[in-house]
């Protein structure tokens, strides 16, 4: 379970005693294990994503495969979903490979974390809730759909 606590206030002392109230019921350093786990953070406002901390260089295609295996997990994506979702491809002639070469270009990127992307063989690809990324979006941007809804 993950979860965030914002504490907005001006006053230095308040907060520091919510922390130290947070410390000793032990609910921190729960919060900071679980920061410390996650390996890829995808920032889809800003199309970045940080493997370590650290930029990783990715095409559109290659950040849009990985942002929408990370949105849609513990469920296999068909290579010819993919192409249809991703791609926006939706023939028959299309290669599916061209999923594959996708797959494998991010995999390298991603270096000691690629396991994230699991293959189903002869199905497709697999993101696991399990695994360590996380997909962050920004509070503060307001979205097409979130302005029609309210």
């Amino acid at each position: 379970m993950r979860f965030s606590i914002t504490i907005d206030t001006e006053d230095e002392d308040t907060a520091l005693r919510l922390l130290g109230a947070l410390k000793d019921s032990g609910l921190v350093p729960a919060v900071e294990a679980a920061v410390e786990q996650v390996d890829v953070r995808i920032l889809p406002d800003t199309r970045q994503v940080l493997l370590h901390e650290k930029p990783v260089d990715l095409t559109r295609l290659e950040f849009e495969l990985l942002l929408h295996l990370c949105e849609h997990t513990d469920r296999v994506h068909r290579r010819r979903e993919l192409l249809a979702t991703v791609w926006g491809v939706n023939d028959d002639y299309s290669g599916a490979r061209t999923v594959d070469v996708h797959v494998r270009r991010v995999r390298q990127k991603l270096g000691d974390a690629a396991e994230v992307i699991q293959t189903v063989r002869g199905v497709g690809y697999l993101v696991a809730s399990s695994a360590r990324f996380r997909v962050e979006r920004s509070p503060n941007v307001v979205r097409l759909a979130d302005r029609r809804a309210g």
